[in-house]
């Protein structure tokens, strides 16, 4: 009896070890890869870095970004790929230049989904998906109309 139950034991301590060794397995599969990070880094190093202001100002009111949009998005962008924004430019291609989907979390385009929300009560969820977006601009200009479609919709207690 005593053999059976430090079988199970072991068994058991195999199982949770088994399981460890999995989620670390996971974790590493869904983190960003800080080498491919670090090199987008560096090959951004060169630019100059811009001010919020002067990256809205130089870079997106041409475009006619909101200052409200380029603010979210300077702030949020690098948050979710660890990448200096302040050196990124409408121009650079999200999967070749910046290789978004390495750097980023797994999880980030749910988190914008859930920060443009709570930044200005709009739900993109439905309509957001990456691969329609080649450039940084692509995007930022997307999170723009879908703000301004949202204003532009009546307000329901009117």
């Amino acid at each position: 009896m005593q053999q059976a139950n430090e079988a199970s034991g072991a068994q058991h301590m195999w199982r949770q070890f088994k399981n460890i060794l999995h989620s670390v397995q996971t974790y590493a599969d869904l983190s960003p890869d800080l080498e491919v990070r670090r090199s987008v880094q560096e090959s951004l190093g060169d630019r100059p870095a811009l001010s919020p202001t002067e990256w809205f100002e130089q870079l997106w009111r041409p475009l006619g970004v909101s200052p409200e949009t380029a603010d979210f998005a300077y702030r949020h962008l690098e948050i979710y790929s660890g990448l200096p924004l302040a050196q990124v430019r409408p121009g650079d291609r999200l999967h070749e230049d910046l290789k978004w989907t390495l750097v980023c979390w797994f999880d980030w385009e749910e988190a914008l989904c859930d920060d443009f929300r709570d930044c200005f009560a709009v739900d993109i969820y439905d309509s957001l998906g990456l691969n329609l977006f080649v450039t940084v601009a692509e995007l930022v200009c997307f999170l723009e109309q879908q703000r301004q479609a949202a204003d532009s919709l009546p307000s329901a207690g009117v």
